[in-house]
């Protein structure tokens, strides 16, 4: 009579570590946060190893579950790239709603789509790892508050070759400008008042028989037009200065020459 096996009680989900990971040299060269780190991360992994190559967990999320530093987790990322657990197949950006997007892994010891699992754990040639910083990124200067504004010394002034100094010289800064002077101002007077009077616009001449009537307005004239007007009325008032002027003087100039009226 076959012996009857216990049913074992259901523990629920749970995240295997496969003893013969465990028994690399790789495992046991890594460190116990990285080993931690890779654990929490499997947790994360569907039955059917579907997601596999899209699994992420920010740093934040990760130092929160295991228990250590933020700013330590990414170097445990690092070092299971470095022993081969883990593969990169994504960068961590900013997305386009102003939150940041995790990098995403892989797990080398189980298939990745359609390829099959490439193992790296097994190829770890015995280096060490050694964490490299990443190259800090450019520091950004601090703009110069206005009140704080330092003054130019000798060594920031730049000189250039043959021609000494590149800086500001009296000489090059242009003078104001002057004031008018007499000879600027035209010694033409306006138009007489009268004769610019009414609308520039023309109007027809109003119909017989059509009284109360407004006359229908014309276009207004060109530029050209204006500029003739404006000029012709400066010369007939000069001219008729000039005759007034030459009326008044006569008399004199008569008696002057002996002329007898």
């Amino acid at each position: 009579m076959a012996k009857k096996h216990k049913r074992l009680p259901s523990i629920g989900p749970y995240v295997p570590v496969i003893k013969a990971i465990m028994k690399t040299p790789a495992w046991r060269a890594m460190s116990p946060e990285a080993r931690l780190l890779w654990i929490e991360l499997r947790g994360w992994l569907r039955n059917d190893w579907s997601n596999n190559g899209r699994m992420f967990l920010s740093c934040r999320d990760a130092a929160e579950a295991i228990g250590i530093n933020r700013d330590t987790i990414y170097r445990k990322y690092a070092e299971n790239e470095h022993f081969g657990f883990l593969r990169k197949t994504s960068e961590g950006f900013l997305g386009s709603d102003g939150y940041g997007i995790a990098a995403h892994y892989r797990f080398t010891d189980i298939p990745y789509g359609t390829r099959p699992p490439t193992r790296d754990y097994e190829k770890w040639n015995g280096e060490l790892f050694v964490y490299k910083p990443r190259r800090p990124a450019r520091k950004k200067q601090n703009p110069v508050l206005s009140h704080k504004t330092p003054r130019l010394v000798q060594q920031d002034i730049r000189t250039a070759s043959e021609v000494g100094s590149v800086c500001l010289v009296p000489s090059d800064i242009g003078e104001a400008s002057r004031c008018l002077v007499p000879s600027d101002i035209t010694s033409f007077p306006f138009p007489n008042a009268g004769r610019m009077q009414g609308s520039l616009t023309a109007r027809a001449p109003v119909q017989a028989g059509g009284a109360g009537s407004s006359p229908a307005p014309v276009s207004k004239p060109d530029l050209t037009t204006m500029v003739l007007g404006i000029v012709h009325a400066q010369l007939d008032h000069k001219n008729r200065h000039r005759v007034v002027i030459c009326r008044e003087g006569l008399p004199n100039r008569r008696a002057t020459t002996g002329v007898v009226a």
